[in-house]
Parts: structure tokens; C-alpha cells; sequence
């Protein structure tokens, strides 16, 4: 069972469906939004499904119908690693119930180079309850490592 990425891509060359993930992690992607070899909730799955490999969104646990499906392992990781890393890959690196706290990480990366991407949410667990989420994008989350020590999220 062999996986041929495509000869554009960085490091190109054969590898095995089960070393996609490291490959795509590699890449900045978040792992919350792919499975390989398996299902996952809210996120694309790259699967095989009796002689046939398939690729298909799950949400909430229930599996779209395939959007891609072939019987050659390599035409399916290759189709599956070019549709995942062409999504924009966001990585939760703040979650504060205090806006200067989200505000200070955003400025601290800023002065390390890291874009950040604000989304917050308004009413958290009730009205006037607000959560300020920071967000950085693709390969910036090794940079938040790199800067970061022990870097975690602790949710407010």
C-alpha cells in the first residue's frame, strides 16, 4: 500500500497512506481537521471502505457521501493531502474571558512575527459572557511553539 505525493510538493516522494498525518502536520495543518485510515467528527476522512479508498466529510457523526473514491491508494493520498492542505488551517493558541488578556498575546506574537486571527465568541455560556480566542494560521503554530515554551490553551 503506497501513497505517491505529488513530485510539486516539498519532499516529494512515495510514502504509506499511514504516514500522511506526519506529513501533513508537517505542513502546518491542524489535526482536528482530517483523519487518516479512520473517522473523525467535523473533519475530512481519508478511509478504506471495503477494496476501495474514499474520502468523505464527517459532521457531528454522520459521513457525507464520498467526494472522492478510487480503488488505487495513491490517486486517493494524493487527492486527499492536495484537498487538505488547501484549506486555511487555524491553531487556538489564547482563550480568555478577559479582552486585554487576548489583546497582549496578540502583541507579543506580533513582535515575533506571527500574524494572530481574532475570533471571539459573544455569549460564551450565557449573555454578556464573551470568550476572546486568538488563532494563528498553518506553519505560524510552530513558531507559537518555538517562542512559547510549554506552550498549552487553558480555557476561561
Amino acid at each position: 500500500m503506497l501513497c505517491v505525493i505529488s513530485a510539486s510538493s516539498e519532499n516529494s516522494g512515495i510514502m504509506k497512506a499511514i504516514e500522511l498525518t506526519e506529513r501533513l502536520l508537517s505542513e502546518g495543518c491542524n489535526p482536528s481537521s482530517f483523519s487518516v485510515l479512520s473517522r473523525a467528527h467535523d473533519a475530512y476522512c481519508l478511509d478504506r471502505r471495503n477494496n476501495e479508498w474514499v474520502i468523505f466529510y464527517s459532521e457531528r457523526g454522520i459521513d457525507s457521501p464520498p467526494i472522492f473514491h478510487t480503488a488505487n491508494e495513491s490517486e486517493a493520498c494524493d487527492y486527499f493531502y492536495s484537498l487538505i492542505l488547501k484549506q486555511e488551517h487555524w491553531h487556538i493558541v489564547g482563550f480568555f474571558n478577559i479582552e486585554n488578556d487576548a489583546i497582549e498575546l496578540e502583541k507579543k506574537l506580533i513582535s515575533f512575527g506571527i500574524t494572530p486571527v481574532r475570533n471571539d465568541i459573544p455569549a460564551y455560556k450565557a449573555e454578556n459572557d464573551p470568550r476572546y480566542r486568538v488563532f494563528v494560521i498553518g506553519k505560524d503554530i510552530f513558531k507559537v511553539k518555538e517562542k512559547f515554551k510549554n506552550f498549552t490553551v487553558n480555557y476561561a
